[in-house]
Order: structure tokens, then C-alpha cells, then sequence
């Protein structure tokens, strides 16, 4: 069924705000086949960092008049960054939301989480806490506010708590109700999608687009959206740790981030409230241990953005941002990714449904190619991208042999040298090992390229190529396996 457009503009009694003037979309009768979209994650680009806590919430911008865009980055404050496009967030941050008074339900901080232009005002969607004390086992107590801005994000004026949970603050723990990720579901309401402390649940509330004001909200239980915003209880959904929302227009349905098996997944609902996962994961991500400094990379806050827009409301063309930890590296190594993702959606179920791009970077200084999926340290300023070698899956094909490739390194006098190289080749070779980059086809597949370990002897430093004559940059060592080649 063909989507129904109509246009909605509604004028709240309070101060005259325009709270929505927008074009609503009536959500198709079907989800989407989970087998038949294809995602193709590109290039990562690092553009903040490394800075201890350089974004700790859900990354969030807006469209400005001058055709520039604002972002909001926050850790306790809340910050503004300017830039060109939607990616350019590395700019100088000034401060537009700080805590609250002793005693009020924002003394530990505001985050921005979301912004929704409306006309020429903005609507901003903050994370609070209160009764913090982050030495205590991480102690704290979350709650949403609702602000609104008439400068673009400057100055924000607070309306007030619009979501509450059912618990109080205690010592010692976590509670309340907060990270609310939120979206315009173009049928006449907002979606909070809210982590709940009490048992690490995803919960959601609506509020109406034409008056979002605390006490028009209610949550969904068992059913129904019958409890209040304020202290009512609501539905789990599922695990709400690393979960964000926005909205695809393709289809009408919301897509979500969140944890899989196997690392940073992709989910779908065309009720609000049902979610389905995509078979394979988007990103692949190492298991955490206890180890300090951890050997794993870490994500954190995953959002997605239009690529053209910066919006939550979704074309093809995607941003996929998020605060990034390297493997082996502390807190003051925080980075801020920004990564392009498309989309694509076919009439029958597609094969090798997600791929990753491997690319090669060269430091000159540094004697090093470094042929990864990664986020590099360094991109576009000391590493140079030299190559994209097609795209590596994120899981193995169970129809099909396959090869996992891990990302390792050593240092050889002077330099690193990084290597994509078979799985237990790293450890035995006394290469340090950063993550599991992906799965290769052992075999030469409809759509596939070679790939190859090559090795510079004056630069003692290996890398990956497509081409059997390493490029005429170094001799091959091995055929590794076959990359998607698009």
C-alpha cells in the first residue's frame, strides 16, 4: 500500500510556539523483508579526538539558515559545534545547556539527546540526573526534560520533566529512566525510546507533535499507551543498552540500533513497539573481558543520521555516528566516528546482506599501510587513504566457506607494521591482535574480488591488495580469500 501524505500545522496556546509543522506520513500496512535490504557500511572518518568523554550522549544536529549544520555534543554541559556538513563536527564546541541548581532534578547534568526543528524554533530532548555520585557504583538518578530554542540551539528554555520513572533515587545504584533516544513517527507523535536502570530495560513513550509539554505523554504497558510519562510504569521491549531510533522513509518504519550477537545490530519495527532484528550484525565487535586497558574497541551511543539532512528521519544514504574507544587505549583516547552507511532494498532475499569496507591507509613518516575496517587514528592528516579493497562480510556465510581476517600489529625498529591476516596467525607470530576485521570467501564467489597479503621489504611493513602483483608496492605472501567487491 502507497504511503498517505498530508500536512499538519498546529499552534500551541503557550508563548504562540509552532510546535509542529510538518508532513505526516501514514506507515505502510507491512514490514519490510529483514532478508532483502542490503547495507553496505563505508568509510569511517574520525572527527573529534582523542579527548577524555568527547561525546557522551546521543549525537544530534540541525539544519542552519546559512546551509551549515549544528551539533550537539555532551558530557555533563551540552555543546554546540558548527560545520559545513552533517560529518564536519571537529570544529571549536561552546557551551549552549549546563547542570541545574543544587537539589533540582538536573544537578548533575544536561544532555542534549535530540533536537527537532519545528519552523524556525527547536525542540530539544535533554537527558537529566540528579543525586549523582559516579564513585558509588556509577550512582545517579534519570529523567527526560523537554527545552525549547528560537536561536538554533544557543539558549534553551526548560518546560520542565516530560518522562520519570517509577523508582527513586538509592545509594549506590543506578535509577530512573534516561539515554532516551527519540523520533518523529510522522503519524502525529513523538517516540522516546528510554533505557530503564531497574532491569536494563527499553521502554517507550509517545507524545503528541501538536503539544509535547510535560504531562501529555504516556507510556506503553501491556498494550496500551495508558500510563503516564510521569512515574508510570511501562512494557520492557528488550535489552535498552545502546539502543537509538530514527525513521527510514522508505518504508515508513522505524529502525533502531542495538546489541547482537556478534556486536552493533540493526532492528525494525513498523508498530513502535515490536522490534526485529537483521540477521547479521552491523558492526562486528570483539567480546569485552576484564582486562585493563581492554583489548577490545569499544562503541558507544551508535546513532543514525541522514547523510544528506543530518536528521533522524532516514533516506537510503546514512550516517552511522558514534563515540569510539581503540583496543588497548583508555578513556582519554575517545574519538568521535562519523561513518557512511547505504541502503538498499530488493524484492527478493539478498545474499552476503551486510558488508564492511576495508580500506588502506599509509603513513609516509611511519613506513605503515594499514588495510583495516576500522576507524584509524590520524585519517586524512598523518595516514593518507591510499586504497578500498572491497567490503569484508560480518559474519561467515553458513552456506559457504570463509576465512575470518583479524587486524593485528607489531613494531618493527622505528614504526608499527599492521596486518590483515588469517585468524591465530596474529598471537603465534607475535603480532599484537586489535579486532576481528571480517569474513572473506575462501572461494572465488558471483560478485567477488581477490585479496591478497603483500609485504614491502624496505618498509617492512605488509598490507592488503586486490591485485596479485601487490600493486608493484610490495610481493604477495598469500592469497587471503575474496571480498565483496560492492
Amino acid at each position: 500500500m502507497p504511503a498517505v501524505f498530508c500536512t499538519v500545522t498546529v499552534l500551541s496556546l503557550l508563548s504562540g510556539t509552532v510546535w509542529a509543522q510538518s508532513t505526516a506520513n501514514v506507515q505502510p500496512d507491512s514490514t519490510a523483508c529483514l532478508q532483502c535490504i542490503q547495507v553496505r557500511v563505508g568509510l569511517p572518518r574520525i572527527v573529534r579526538g582523542p579527548v577524555v568523554a568527547v561525546i557522551d550522549n546521543h549525537f544530534t544536529e540541525i539544519p542552519l539558515p546559512n546551509g551549515g549544520f549544528r551539533g550537539f555534543d555532551a558530557h555533563s554541559e551540552t555543546y554546540a559545534i558548527d560545520g559545513h556538513s552533517p560529518w564536519d563536527m571537529g570544529g571549536p564546541e561552546r557551551t549552549v545547556l549546563s547542570p541545574g541548581r543544587p537539589e533540582t532534578y538536573d544537578s548533575c547534568g544536561q544532555w542534549l539527546n535530540h533536537t527537532e526543528p519545528v519552523g524556525n524554533t527547536t525542540v530539544g530532548f535533554i537527558h537529566a540526573e540528579t543525586a549523582c555520585h559516579y564513585q558509588a557504583n556509577f550512582q545517579t538518578h534519570m529523567s527526560t526534560s523537554l527545552a525549547v530554542s528560537t536561536d538554533y540551539g544557543l539558549t534553551w528554555k526548560s518546560y520542565g520533566q516530560i518522562l520519570t520513572g517509577t523508582d527513586m533515587p538509592t545509594a549506590n545504584k543506578q535509577t530512573g529512566e534516561g539515554s532516551c533516544s527519540t523520533v518523529n513517527g510522522q503519524d502525529g507523535y513523538y517516540y522516546a525510546y528510554c533505557f530503564r536502570n531497574r532491569d536494563g530495560a527499553l521502554i517507550v513513550a509517545r507524545g503528541p507533535v501538536s503539544d509535547p509539554l510535560p504531562g501529555k505523554w504516556a507510556k506503553f504497558f501491556q498494550g496500551r499507551w495508558d500510563q503516564p510519562g510521569l512515574g508510570g510504569d511501562a512494557t520492557r521491549l528488550m535489552n535498552g543498552s545502546g539502543v537509538s531510533v530514527a525513521r527510514w522513509a522508505t518504508t515508513g518504519e522505524l529502525v533502531f540500533t542495538g546489541w547482537v550477537h556478534g556486536g552493533l545490530g540493526l532492528f525494525l519495527s513498523n508498530d513502535h513497539t515490536t522490534l526485529a532484528s537483521l540477521p547479521e550484525p552491523l558492526l562486528g565487535l570483539d567480546p569485552a573481558t576484564s582486562a585493563l586497558p581492554p583489548p577490545y574497541e569499544r562503541i558507544l551511543y551508535p546513532v543514525l543520521l541522514d547523510a544528506k539532512t543530518g536528521a533522524n528521519q532516514l533516506s537510503n544514504s546514512w550516517l552511522l555516528v558514534y563515540a569510539y574507544w581503540p583496543p588497548h587505549e583508555g578513556r582519554e583516547m575517545e574519538y568521535l566516528v562519523f561513518r557512511d552507511v547505504t541502503v538498499s532494498l530488493s524484492s527478493k532475499p539478498v545474499s552476503s546482506q551486510i558488508g564492511i569496507l576495508l580500506a588502506r591507509w599509509y603513513d609516509a613518516a611511519l613506513h605503515d599501510r594499514w588495510s583495516t575496517t576500522a576507524p584509524v587514528p590520524g585519517n586524512y592528516s598523518s595516514y593518507k587513504l591510499e586504497k578500498e579493497s572491497g567490503y569484508l562480510m560480518t559474519v561467515a556465510d553458513e552456506a559457504k566457506p570463509s576465512v575470518e581476517l583479524e587486524d593485528c600489529v607489531t613494531q618493527r625498529p622505528g614504526h608499527p607494521d599492521h596486518m590483515l591476516a588469517e585468524k591465530g596467525f596474529c598471537e603465534t607470530n607475535n603480532y599484537r591482535r586489535l579486532r576481528t576485521a571480517g569474513w572473506v570467501y575462501a572461494k572465488a564467489q558471483l560478485g567477488t574480488i581477490p585479496l591478497y597479503r603483500c609485504y614491502n621489504s624496505k618498509d617492512q611493513s605488509h598490507f592488503a591488495s586486490n591485485e596479485p602483483d601487490c600493486e608493484k608496492l610490495g610481493d604477495s605472501e598469500k592469497l587471503l580469500g575474496y571480498t565483496l567487491e560492492q
